[in-house]
């Protein structure tokens, strides 16, 4: 028959006989290493390999000096191939451990700075003190402003009013006070800084408070930043799809420290179990636990940080998201206020939790 013709391996360049009848232009040897990207599949290479991948079975392989074996051989296919067994693992990102609010340094000076800030204003504090109070956020350029009461809307009664400065939180217990804890418009009162065009009001979903402060007190607020709205601008200023207003948990976690992260979720879970208990008539007990004291403050405390961030983050805005807030928040102040059936509090339309487009 015969000398076989001798011919030149496609891969190693050596050469070898080949069987009668084969159309493989591969040799033996390197039908059994793992295929090289861009390697055709031949014909008669049917048992060799195949897409990258050896035939099983295969106990050991060389490879020039190394040897693989096993499931070692598996690990290196699947490299090969591009599967996830020769790819390494992303390790899992550990989250820092979260801040015990009551034995953590920073935020007992949190607690600390609450607890020193905080004036209460009844009516055993006299009209000084709150005379006092009013020239304090009547000098101010920038006011936090909160409301607290016993299912307050424009029928449950607003209890307590929060302001605050960078310097000093006041409470002002208007159960206490009656309409006197306002005063008459014109007279220099506290109800001329809220309706004030002057001094920037800060405050977190004005509605509610807008509605009962207006149909209770006929106070109507002017020059109004809602910075539950102020946070909406700040995302949407960085391209992000924001189609649902925040919580104010939500925001201090997204804007603020961890301490002051802690100190907040902490004080809201400790007096959210006061509610249950209290049956909603919290904020009209007194006198006010600690807890509930700095509660009430730290709402407005937040509301002085969180404005300062925000606008901080909003230094090279070019979109006018600012302007656009300023704008919505006007429209929220009528937005309750003006309803013909009152809105009850913890009761929102799914409508009412849209993020409205400005």
């Amino acid at each position: 028959m015969g000398k076989k013709p001798k011919i030149t391996c496609t891969r190693c360049k050596s050469t070898f006989k080949r069987t009668s009848g084969a159309l493989s232009t591969v040799c033996n040897r390197c039908k059994t290493l793992p295929a090289a990207a861009g390697d055709a599949l031949e014909g008669g290479d049917v048992d060799g390999i195949v897409l990258g991948f050896h035939s099983p079975g295969v106990q050991g392989v060389d490879v020039g000096d190394n040897k693989y074996e096993g499931s070692r051989l598996s690990a290196a296919l699947a490299g090969v191939a591009g599967g996830g067994a020769g790819k390494k693992k992303k390790k899992s990102k550990k989250r820092a451990p979260a801040m015990n609010a009551k034995s953590d340094p920073a935020c007992l000076e949190i607690l600390a700075d609450l607890d020193k800030k905080t004036r209460l204003i009844d009516r055993d504090s006299g009209e000084d003190a709150l005379k006092a109070c009013v020239e304090t956020l009547r000098a101010a350029k920038v006011v936090a402003v909160d409301c607290e009461g016993v299912m307050m809307s424009r029928t449950g009664p607003v209890t307590v009013l929060q302001c605050a400065t960078r310097e000093v939180i006041f409470l002002i217990d208007v159960q206490s006070l009656g309409s006197s804890a306002f005063g008459a418009r014109g007279s220099g009162c506290i109800r001329d800084v809220l309706e004030s065009p002057d001094v920037l009001k800060l405050m977190f979903d004005c509605r509610m408070d807008s509605d009962a402060l207006f149909h209770q007190f006929d106070i109507r607020l002017e020059n109004v930043l809602d910075v539950q709205l102020l946070d909406v601008a700040a995302r949407r200023a960085l391209g992000k799809m924001i189609d649902r207003v925040p919580g104010i948990a939500k925001c201090t976690g997204t804007h603020l420290t961890g301490a002051e992260t802690a100190v907040a979720d902490d004080l809201k879970v400790r007096v959210k179990k006061l509610y249950s208990v209290e049956e909603s008539t919290l904020w009209a007990t007194r006198p006010f636990t600690d807890d509930v004291r700095r509660y009430a403050a730290l709402d407005v405390w937040l509301l002085i940080r969180l404005h300062t961030k925000m606008v901080f983050d909003l230094r090279d805005d070019t979109d006018d998201w600012l302007a656009r807030t300023f704008k919505a928040s006007a429209k929220r102040v009528l937005e309750f206020r003006e309803l013909e059936v009152a809105m009850s509090q913890g009761v929102f339309t799914e409508e009412s939790t849209v993020a409205p487009a400005f």
